[in-house]
């Protein structure tokens, strides 16, 4: 049996739930075709078992295809329509016990975005926000709470002096 790439798509969904057919084919398989070759292994299917065997692989081939660009209040005109619309209603329907699922969170941007745009109107240790990640790598990178210049520009600056403090050329949060 020839095992191709549909083979492949079905494998990794049903090992990650990430849909390849969401990805420009052509893309995808050139960056999957260069992970596999630098382990030099031959065939998808040699390298789904791998996938299947070795968990530091398996990590890899994660971090490799999932794309991890985030930033803190990226897209503000969204951020504010959250903060003076989205927000009020929610509290005014369920009260200030929210619970909020941040997927796909990546190094912790938008979370924590969220705590801070969420403490304009609930108090801080009220908010329970679960952010979740495959990317082990990158939840390690939001446990830290340290970021670049470049991370932290579109916060309000009345956010930015309350929860980051400047540690040598990064911001650490609060």
């Amino acid at each position: 049996m020839v095992y191709d790439y549909e083979y492949f798509k079905k494998e990794i969904y049903s090992l990650t739930t990430i849909d390849l057919n969401a990805y420009k084919e052509k893309q995808m398989k050139r960056r999957i075709d260069t992970l596999i070759a630098k382990h030099k292994i031959v065939g998808y299917d040699k390298y789904v078992q791998a996938l299947k065997t070795d968990k530091v692989l398996f990590e890899e081939f994660v971090g490799y295809i999932t794309i991890n660009v985030s930033e803190f209040y990226r897209n503000p005109e969204q951020w504010k329509y959250l903060e003076e619309t989205v927000i009020p209603e929610l509290i005014q329907r369920f009260g200030k016990n929210l619970k909020v699922w941040s997927a796909a969170c990546s190094t912790g941007d938008e979370p924590y975005s969220l705590v801070m745009a969420l403490s304009r109107h609930i108090p801080l240790q009220q908010i329970r926000i679960y952010a979740t990640d495959l990317d082990k790598q990158v939840i390690a990178k939001a446990k830290t709470g340290l970021y670049g210049e470049k991370s932290i520009e579109g916060v309000p600056e009345d956010l930015k002096k309350k929860y980051f403090t400047k540690i040598g050329p990064s911001y650490k949060i609060a």
